[in-house]
């Protein structure tokens, strides 16, 4: 395959064993063609121009401030950039939270600390497949490509300066039952999507959310302390047994499927080992499933942006019951691959982003455009 199609990485960590052993292992890959390194974010900056990356590997434990700089100055100036990001379990929430709202692309967990060289070849592993997607991507738009799982399009995101015709509400699920529980579920793009969405539920918002992330074991916890910070709701990482409540966020823990059980008590959160479903764990098609089986047609379903098929099954099945669902529209989506199977199923209207928190609300009150 010629270098033309392959994906051009920057390597940007202050680990010299770490950022030469993920040089060496991804630079082997017929997919990837490592362009340069740098140890910092400032030291990428210099480097941009003449190394012209289509994808930056950025590690957030070393030098954290000059890695969101690094961000900063790719989404201020428009850069067709991607960001892939390393973290350990060491990086304060709100770090992870700036780099997402600067647009990361998704997140890869590692160790703490300096690495062995097992753990290196561990890392290296991890993130190859979200590297791999993107390089997918390069090589269909050049008329060839790797051999990999075809991956949906990674969409820019609009900055404040770009014209953009205003949103508009689709037209919505008419009323059918009451709802008694809302589902979310995002992974590409999420933190940045949820940022946005659930701070604009409001303060009186009358029914449980239950949500699914696609995120490492460690990282929704931060996710969700941060999340907390800025929404009128409570949010939290859930916990075996916790009770669903009016007014309450819980998110399913990284590395594990959430489930909602029947109690004397109403709904009750389970977390399973069980095997992972699209690859994923926790699964949104897991977590809907549950859904339908303790409310029947009483859920309201949102499958957000994120690469990938998860919630498509579950969406299914919420609409079977007599559920609502909804998803996010093609333009707002970081990645549009969950939403896109229940939009050309025609059981989901396509929501801007901007937009959802106002159709959720309507369609609780029974709201129809119809």
């Amino acid at each position: 395959m010629a270098t033309a199609t392959k994906l051009r990485l920057l390597v940007v960590n202050g680990d010299t064993a770490l950022r030469q052993g993920l040089a060496q292992a991804l630079g082997q890959h017929p997919a990837i063609h490592v362009v340069g390194w740098a140890i910092s974010g400032r030291t990428a900056m210099l480097k941009l121009a003449s190394y012209q990356p289509d994808m930056v590997l950025l590690d957030l434990d070393q030098h954290p401030a000059e890695a969101l700089e690094l961000l900063a100055h790719l989404r201020s100036n428009a850069l067709p950039v991607q960001r892939l990001l390393l973290a350990s379990e060491a990086v304060p929430a709100d770090t992870l939270q700036q780099a997402a709202q600067l647009g990361a692309l998704d997140l890869v967990a590692r160790p703490a600390g300096s690495l062995g060289e097992a753990a290196i070849v561990k890392v290296a592993h991890d993130v190859l497949p979200p590297i791999l997607r993107h390089a997918h991507r390069l090589g269909e738009r050049a008329g060839g490509g790797p051999a990999a799982a075809p991956a949906p399009a990674v969409r820019p995101v609009a900055h404040a300066a770009q014209p953009a015709a205003p949103a508009v509400m689709p037209r919505l699920p008419g009323a059918t039952r009451s709802t008694a529980i809302v589902g979310i579920g995002v992974s590409t793009g999420g933190p940045k999507a949820l940022t946005q969405l659930l701070p604009m539920l409001p303060a009186d918002f009358p029914l449980p959310i239950v949500l699914v992330q696609h995120m490492p074991p460690k990282f929704t916890l931060s996710l969700a302390e941060s999340l907390d910070k800025v929404c009128r709701l409570r949010v939290r990482e859930a916990q075996e047994g916790d009770r669903v409540e009016r007014g309450r966020i819980l998110i399913a823990p990284g590395g594990q499927h959430m489930r909602i059980v029947a109690s004397d008590l109403g709904g009750v959160v389970h977390l399973t080992n069980d095997p992972p479903e699209c690859s994923c764990r926790p699964s949104v098609d897991y977590l809907f499933r549950s859904l339908t089986e303790v409310y029947g047609g009483r859920v309201l379903a949102a499958v957000l942006t994120g690469m990938g098929e998860d919630g498509w099954i579950g969406a299914r099945l919420v609409h079977q019951a007599g559920g609502k669902v909804l998803a996010q529209d093609e333009a707002s989506s970081t990645v549009y691959g969950m939403p896109r199977g229940p939009i050309e199923a025609g059981i989901a209207p396509a929501v801007p982003l901007e937009l959802m928190a106002d159709a959720i609300v309507q369609c609780l009150r029974g709201v129809s455009c119809n």
